[in-house]
């Protein structure tokens, strides 16, 4: 992938999205040929769909009719999925855009953005720009007369906003990546004329065992990472020079197929996904969801402790050994779909806490918060089994909890503080460097664990000096970075304040709009740092994501893990032991 002509649009200072009539004509003959008949009926005719419709017809046959009563008081306390960009549309306004009209395409190429900035952490910046620009025309088919529609128009609107992105990227990878791009929006367009189909099924039981038995985790997966346009979006970024030598010309991650812990990072995008759309999949009748898939197979024991195996992906691959080329990588792009997920507005994962915590009864015992004294056991305990998937071809889940003492001196704290410092710090960085780091973590960890809710926003203070200690102990403590560093400290304050302790008092925003204005502010302070050199703004950003997912995933407090434990309880009726 290479830059044919410079980009113009400059996200969060620009005043529009400059328009490219040979960029929209492209978009219209790829959105063209996506929804020619031909090519949908090639889609419908193939294993992928019929995964698709056996995956559908197990989740009605083993959680929605049975779990029926269960699962409508958590869609009733949630907000609705969709009609971000209206929602957004003023804070642009704020941020140099001409018109509401002119923020709509901003929104929806800004909302890749932030994904992509979090994630691909070594690519050139302008890059991962065009690159969002160009992803707008998934989120085409997918979002337009949906449910859950975006609101940002129809297919033009996206065609204007992929535009820049198809007129200024080239190589052989953004071929394949359009290629790509043709069988995801026929994929998504046929599954749509699927669901319509599979929603007669009188049988579904019958329907599963005509078809020769229940979807495996392989099946599922393999289908997934088409049906979530997860292979022409990880193509794109991943033919940015920063990442040429961990993969091959087409921009394929060269040691996917050898290393299971690297398999399950990549895959890492999917599964927080599922998490966040666990309860507006129902309400929306979408089945494609590992997450409800394994409820639907395997019960409540199925997704208990997912969130927790999840966090576990991440360090494991770091902590891998098997030779292979780009461990630091798949981690690093596990870590930016982690704060993805959680930030973004379309998904509304603080505000589904929000309301699943103050809902009463057993909904809200569920979905609280883990008491003091059982928050760090729970996620340091949480080991993986040998393997690339999370569950067993019979849906029985492949992490477990263990009742055996830390294995390091200064108990769960030490362990997890290792963990958080091997997420933040470079991998070369000196063993008392890196000790520093531990130590300090390890006291904020150790406090996390044992204080009550209300003292947690006290917090967010210690979590920013943890993250300025990273950045002296990676030696990227200098004068030409302090200024983006002392943003992205604010930052990792208030995903605290905001996403894991749920403290809106402490934040510089209404409520009402905090989720927009903390997601803008983050994609507008990540891109910035890649205008610093390239070494510089990636030990940054490397530092920025390792010490925030600590916060939400290894404090004992995530936000993923209530979502999944919550729905688990409920399905259960109890906490499983």
């Amino acid at each position: 992938m290479y830059i044919i002509q410079e980009p113009l649009y400059e996200p969060y200072r620009s005043a529009e999205v400059p328009r490219y009539e040979a960029g929209e004509h492209a978009a219209r003959q790829i959105l063209s040929a996506a929804l020619a008949p031909e090519v949908i009926q090639s889609v419908m005719d193939s294993p992928l769909l019929a995964t698709a419709q056996v995956t559908t017809a197990q989740i009605q046959a083993g959680l929605w009719t049975p779990q029926k009563d269960s699962l409508a008081p958590l869609i009733e306390a949630v907000p609705r999925k969709g009609g971000e960009v209206d929602r957004i549309l003023g804070e642009y306004s704020l941020r140099h855009a001409k018109s509401l009209t002119h923020a709509v395409p901003m929104a929806m190429r800004d909302f890749i953005l932030l994904w992509f900035a979090a994630a691909f952490i070594r690519a050139d910046g302008r890059m991962l720009d065009l690159c969002g620009s160009t992803s707008c025309l998934m989120m085409a088919v997918d979002y337009v007369a949906a449910r859950d529609d975006a609101g940002g128009g129809g297919h033009a609107a996206y065609g204007t906003a992929a535009s820049e992105g198809l007129a200024c990227l080239g190589g052989n990878s953004v071929t394949q990546a359009l290629r790509d791009t043709v069988f995801v929006d026929a994929v998504l367009k046929a599954r749509d004329i699927m669901t319509t189909t599979t929603s007669r099924i009188m049988d579904p039981n019958r329907f599963v065992d005509a078809a020769g038995g229940p979807v495996t985790p392989q099946e599922y997966m393999r289908a997934r990472w088409w049906d979530a346009a997860m292979v022409p979006y990880h193509r794109l970024p991943m033919s940015a020079p920063g990442y040429r030598h961990v993969t091959e010309e087409l921009g394929t991650f060269t040691a996917v197929d050898q290393c299971g812990a690297i398999k399950r990072a990549l895959d890492c995008a999917i599964r927080y996904n599922e998490i966040v759309d666990i309860v507006p999949d129902c309400a929306n009748g979408e089945s494609f969801n590992e997450v409800l898939l394994a409820l639907a197979s395997g019960g409540g024991h199925a997704a208990y402790g997912y969130g927790d195996a999840l966090a576990r992906v991440t360090d494991d691959v770091l902590a891998c050994e098997c030779g292979a080329s780009g461990h630091e990588e798949a981690a690093e792009i596990a870590m930016g779909d982690c704060l993805f997920y959680l930030l973004t507005t379309r998904y509304r994962m603080r505000k589904q806490l929000q309301s699943l915590s103050a809902a009463g009864g057993a909904i809200q015992r569920a979905y609280a918060q883990r008491p003091p004294g059982a928050r760090l056991k729970t996620v340091a305990s949480t080991t993986l089994q040998p393997g690339n998937l999370l569950h067993s071809d019979t849906w029985e889940p492949l992490w477990k909890r263990t009742e055996a003492a830390p294995r390091v001196p200064g108990g769960w704290a030490d362990d997890l503080a290792q963990r958080a410092a091997r997420r933040s710090l470079p991998a070369d960085t000196a063993a008392c460097d890196r000790a520093r780091c531990e130590t300090v973590i390890a006291s904020l960890l150790a406090d996390c664990d044992n204080a009550p809710d209300q003292s947690l926003p006290a917090f967010a203070k210690r979590w920013g000096d943890v993250f300025g200690t990273v950045l002296t102990a990676a030696a990227a403590d200098d004068a030409s970075s302090r200024q983006h560093a002392r943003a992205l400290r604010k930052l990792i304050e208030r995903i605290w304040l905001h996403c894991v302790v749920g403290d809106d008092d402490g934040m510089p925003h209404p409520a009402e709009r905090a989720d927009e204005q903390l997601a803008m502010d983050t994609t507008q302070v990540l891109f910035a740092t890649y205008g610093l050199p390239p070494t510089e703004g990636w030990t940054l950003r490397r530092a920025f994501t390792g010490v925030a997912t600590s916060t939400l995933e290894l404090s004992g407090l995530s936000p993923y893990s209530r979502m999944t434990d919550g729905i688990s309880q409920i399905l259960l009726g109890e906490t499983p032991a």
